[in-house]
């Protein structure tokens, strides 16, 4: 008998079994009978809510990015994301009068001759003749080539790679070969993208086209101490970032997980060298507490009976070296295809223990099913224990919903445990596409469900409603980087030093996920990593670095002179944060303003505050 017939036989006679499994067994007996619950119904997100507002990102600080926003319709949700995300200080404005109050001014999605104003076009163009600066996406004639550094403009339908100049930056700037070369169409039958290429260009280009022809033109006036630098940008930042990190344009990484793939941080870092080299006065969020060289969040998924029995020697390194951990825990409650249950009476002394040991605990669902990408939202009023859902196998599951899966698991951890249920994985990270708006109404605020390699980002990210691109949520993305299931781990320990390596040259998130159904090589794995990076990255949980981060997502910073020699920054934020640091000039020097503030170089790490914190920099002499 083939190899074939006989998994086809076995995966026969395992359905079956799981059939007569669940006529057998369900309903079981509840393993906590003295819970009921949640009481309280979920209202479903059933109705599409309005397009975020331009006006959510309007502030009346001008010390950052002007984003002179040319349509309402336009994906500036994306441009608006990733400036967060990469720290620039910006606001969105929809008058010329209000965007030229910035030295660096962004405009999106488009300039035609027809779609802007011919006073405002004249006052882009003095504005940059000025010494300041201007980055505008899609130019299409509007008088602008020349001073943009092109002469003549083809829409393309065709396009399938972008590539930066690695040799046209400073040294610094691109660290790696797969930080210059952004794919924008599927390996696989890949579908052309649109945008704007560049011709008959004053200087080279700062990125091409796979065909060669002009992405990003560069052009730049003095005008007495100051210069002033003018770029065209060809192809549509905005909608590719929100396309990437919804998950709707897949296969643009060469591999899913535990690889360097920075693509929509490359992007972002260049607009953020736009702000630093356009504005004299620029400062810059940094993406790391404490300044570190890059987060690192150790997170370890619960979905096997041995795998609960292992918790305590892992958290026993952890708690030996001071480094709290995220344990996302499938409270398993019925025997079922996948395992028996074993998210039992004795769960409780485990979660107790994680708990007292800094740990956090977090919900990985309750049936663990690859179908929680395709189930239905539920009734909102989903209870233990009446809720049971039964996996029969891979692809089929009944008896269950994305609401259950939620507010189920969340209900008894928060029962079982003093901790609050903040940070959600599913199984398989098999994503819904209701997920974001369905973790909002069950109380999450963290998720870690995709893949830095899938999102093409090494940073976290606001999520959007339905991962769609006009209404953005309150949950945050932290994607994660290594995983243990590609590969046996504890062979790729010095893989994932490089790995690591290689994003902190830039402060991004290395989220490491390690099942822990054995220890040998794993719980070596995780002792080496440790020990290599536990003095140079900040260690947290998902909800730490979760909260910190939403904080500092909420930042606005206005800068102030106060005379020739002296500069004022004020920070204000929705919440307390310990740890936000700052880039500043290079010629600025931390006078006074917030107890437990430290310079370090160009950055300043700031002591801890809530809402409001103002600090004093001197300037040398001749300024």
């Amino acid at each position: 008998m083939s190899k074939n017939s006989k998994m086809a036989i076995f995966g026969s006679l395992g359905v079956a079994l799981a059939v007569f499994t669940y006529n057998l067994l369900t309903p079981e007996l509840p393993a906590f009978p003295e819970l009921s619950g949640p009481v309280e119904i979920t209202e479903l997100p059933i109705k599409i809510p309005p397009r975020t507002s331009p006006e959510v990102y309007f502030t009346e600080s001008t010390s950052g990015i002007a984003v002179l926003l040319q349509d309402r319709d336009a994906s500036w949700l994306g441009i608006a994301h990733g400036l967060k995300s990469i720290g620039v200080p910006f606001r969105i404005v929809e008058s010329i009068e209000l965007a030229l109050e910035h030295d660096v001014i962004l405009v999106y999605p488009t300039i035609t001759g027809s779609n802007t104003a011919p006073e405002t076009l004249s006052a882009l163009a003095n504005h940059v003749r000025s010494g300041k600066s201007l980055i505008a996406f899609s130019v299409i004639g509007g008088g602008l080539p020349l001073l943009l550094g092109f002469e003549s403009t083809e829409e393309r339908r065709d396009l399938l790679e972008l590539n930066f100049d690695s040799g046209i930056f400073d040294g610094n700037f691109f660290q790696d070969t797969a930080e210059t070369s952004i794919r924008l169409s599927a390996l696989e039958n890949p579908a052309p993208m649109p945008g704007v290429s560049y011709h008959t260009l004053k200087n080279p280009p700062l990125a091409t086209y796979d065909d060669g022809s002009a992405a990003i033109t560069q052009n730049s006036y003095t005008v007495g101490d100051r210069t002033g630098y003018a770029y065209a940008v060809g192809f549509d930042f905005g909608h590719f970032i929100l396309r990437v990190q919804n998950d709707r344009f897949a296969g643009l990484a060469d591999t899913y997980v535990n690889d360097y793939q920075p693509k929509i941080d490359t992007l972002l870092r260049f607009l953020a060298k736009v702000h630093r080299d356009g504005s004299p006065d620029a400062v810059q969020f940094l993406t790391t507490p404490f300044n570190q060289e890059f987060t690192a969040l150790i997170t370890h998924d619960i979905d096997f009976t041995r795998s609960i029995e292992n918790v305590p020697t892992y958290a026993a390194l952890e708690a030996s070296q001071g480094i709290p951990a995220t344990y996302f825990l499938q409270t398993k409650y019925v025997t079922d295809y996948n395992d028996s249950l074993f998210f039992t009476q004795d769960s409780q002394a485990t979660l107790q223990s994680l708990h007292d040991q800094g740990m956090e605990i977090a919900s990985h669902s309750v049936a663990h099913s690859n179908e929680f990408k395709n189930m239905e939202l539920g009734t909102g009023t989903e209870t233990y224990p009446s809720y049971q859902p039964f996996v029969f196998n891979f692809e089929t599951v009944r008896e269950a919903s994305i609401a259950g899966e939620l507010r189920v698991s969340k209900f008894l951890l928060d029962n079982l445990s003093p901790q609050t249920t903040v940070s959600f994985r599913p199984g398989h990270l098999s994503l819904p596409y209701e997920l974001p708006e369905m973790l909002l109404a069950t109380g999450y605020k963290y998720s870690s469900s995709m893949t830095a390699n899938s999102t093409l980002t090494h940073l976290p990210f606001r999520m959007n409603y339905s991962r769609n691109y006009d209404t953005e949520l309150d949950i945050f993305e932290i994607p994660i980087t290594i995983e243990d299931e590609r590969g046996r781990l504890g062979d790729r320990i010095d893989q994932a030093i490089v790995l690591a390596n290689k994003i902190a040259k830039h402060g991004g998130v290395v989220n490491v996920l390690i099942h822990t159904d054995v220890l040998d090589h794993k719980l070596e794995f995780e002792r080496r990593f440790i020990a290599e990076f536990k003095e140079r990255a900040w260690f947290g949980t998902v909800a730490q670095f979760g909260h910190w981060w939403a904080v500092r997502d909420s930042a606005v910073v206005e800068v102030e002179t106060v005379n020739t020699q002296t500069k004022r920054v004020l920070i204000t934020t929705d919440g307390a944060i310990d740890g936000l640091s700052i880039r500043i000039p290079k010629d600025w020097t931390y006078e006074q303003g917030l107890e437990g503030s430290q310079q370090q170089g160009d950055v300043l790490v700031l002591g801890p505050f809530e809402d409001i914190a103002q600090v004093l920099f001197s300037l040398p002499a001749s300024n």
